[in-house]
């Protein structure tokens, strides 16, 4: 462009009778000032013909090219106006003189090529390029820069927004909670219809009410008091979901989950479905890309345990307007002769949660992967015993890493209230010395300083006392968790020994 310039002011003299500026050029090359006059054109100047207070693009003293690392008018997010710049090509500047009617043809369709606006609002004449020879530093390019469209919007290059929030629907599961005083009165879980009514001994909620409404909202019963809906998560539909046998609990199921160390893709064994709670965790935990094989042997357990996972599948796909994984198969055996099922498969972890699971440990340790985990859920400590003595007599090449029990313990940390509703009052302290000077200063509204010289804290007391205490309502003992890792022994001898007694030995353990 710089080129253009200097070619123009050398071959014709009209531009310096128009604009009266002289152009003095020394042999310029990338790093040197370029002296401009005031009225000349440059790359960072206005439009404005004969402006006289229009300004130079350039500051002078300051330099172009390897000092700066690139040109001082296309620094990233600079507001220049370029497509108000004044054009420099010759025949935009000839033509400018004659009158238009005497413009030939060709000359009039080069003229309405350059006025077609290009990116940004720049037309073809206006349209900057990088000057010859000029090299672009490291981390840096020659670009347009970039104008802020306030009429429209740019998305290409913004986050994705937040998922929106979903109001009820038919269909959903809902959540309902009471609460008074401290303490959970009601807590309820259910499916929301059209026509539906909610009863309780505070009143009724009709369904139509709640429907249209965020999860989250307070409503009134018929009776006046105050319920609260939302949707459950998945720990709070385990505890109510309908039951047939005793469930994991969730805390037991996350540490289950931390010592079995599974994720994404990962494709588990299960056996003992029960109502349902182990898989759902399982079947989130391995995502749509992984796969659980539920085992149960009583018909009744078996049905449940779809018949929740179902029910959790259709309240997400509802309230998250997406698909749950259907990644669970579920089969109604027994374990201990479902070596056909099992043929072929093989599995980064398992999960037992059964009565005597030291009978299932010889099939499940064929299946399990070298230095998977086999997490055992016993509810007594004889059976902790049971199952390390029939590790032992089957010679089974498991360790035990772990034997624990968790213990949640819930506090209650809330004001103080007196059986009437009140507030207790609070009794500020009462300090055992006063000096007389210090009263009449605090009376007077002065500040009284320490003897460090600090301002001491006079903000007032907290006027409502709390208590804080263990909760009266505490989940004891519910199971002990215990963590098996299957593993390969070492070799008897360093070089392997042939003969007809090898196959027979304990060590060289064969499916």
């Amino acid at each position: 462009m710089l080129r253009s310039v200097r070619a123009m002011c050398e071959a014709t003299h009209c531009f310096q009778q128009q604009f009266g500026a002289r152009c003095n050029y020394p042999s310029w090359s990338l790093g040197t000032r370029l002296p401009f006059s005031r009225n000349l054109v440059s790359p960072g100047s206005s439009s404005g013909a004969g402006d006289e207070g229009e300004e130079d693009g350039f500051e002078p003293g300051r330099e172009v090219g390897a000092g700066q690392g690139r040109p001082a008018w296309t620094r990233p997010g600079s507001r220049a106006e370029l497509s108000r710049r004044r054009s420099l090509l010759p025949l935009e500047r000839v033509s400018s003189l004659i009158p238009q009617e005497m413009l030939s043809q060709d000359v009039m369709d080069l003229q309405q090529i350059n006025q077609e606006p290009g990116p940004k609002g720049y037309t073809g004449a206006s349209m900057p390029s990088a000057p010859t020879g000029w090299q672009a530093a490291p981390g840096y390019s020659w670009h347009l820069p970039q104008e802020d469209d306030h009429g429209q919007e740019d998305t290409t290059c913004q986050p994705n927004p937040p998922n929106r929030e979903v109001p009820f629907k038919p269909g959903d599961v809902v959540l309902v909670e009471f609460r008074r005083r401290h303490c959970l009165e009601l807590q309820k879980m259910f499916n929301l219809v059209k026509d539906g009514k909610l009863h309780s001994q505070w009143g009724m909620l009709s369904h139509q009410e709640i429907l249209g409404h965020l999860p989250g909202q307070v409503f009134r019963t018929s009776t006046g008091f105050k319920f609260i809906l939302r949707r459950p998560s998945l720990e709070e539909f385990v505890l109510l979901m309908k039951r047939g046998p005793a469930i994991s609990y969730p805390k037991d199921i996350s540490a289950m989950l931390m010592m079995m160390d599974i994720g994404s893709g990962n494709h588990v064994l299960e056996s003992g479905s029960g109502s349902g709670a182990m898989t759902l965790y399982l079947s989130r935990t391995v995502g749509s890309s992984g796969h659980v094989y539920s085992f149960e042997v009583r018909p009744d357990h078996h049905s449940n345990a779809k018949r929740n996972y179902q029910r959790w599948r259709n309240a997400w796909e509802v309230a998250h307007e997406k698909e749950w994984p259907n990644n669970v198969e579920f089969i109604n055996k027994d374990i201990v002769t479902a070596t056909d099922d099992l043929q072929g498969k093989m599995f980064d972890a398992v999960a037992l949660d059964m009565l005597n699971p030291q009978l299932a440990l010889p099939v499940v340790y064929k299946h399990l992967k070298q230095g998977g985990v086999c997490a055992v859920y016993l509810a007594n400590i004889t059976q902790v015993v049971d199952l390390l003595e029939g590790i032992r007599s089957c010679q089974l090449f498991f360790s035990c890493e772990k034997i624990s029990e968790v213990i949640h313990r819930n506090w209650l940390v809330a004001p103080a209230i007196r059986k009437d509703g009140s507030t207790a009052p609070r009794v500020k302290p009462q300090n055992n010395v006063y000096s007389e000077s210090e009263d009449e200063q605090r009376k007077d509204g002065t500040k009284v300083l320490e003897d460090n010289g600090e301002e001491e804290d006079t903000k007032p007391f907290c006027t409502i006392p709390y208590i804080a205490r263990p909760h009266h309502e505490q989940a004891s003992h519910t199971a002990f968790l215990v963590k098996l890792r299957k593993f390969r022994p070492a070799q008897l001898y360093s070089t392997p020994h042939k003969n007809e007694n090898s196959s027979k030995s304990p060590w060289n353990y064969e499916d």
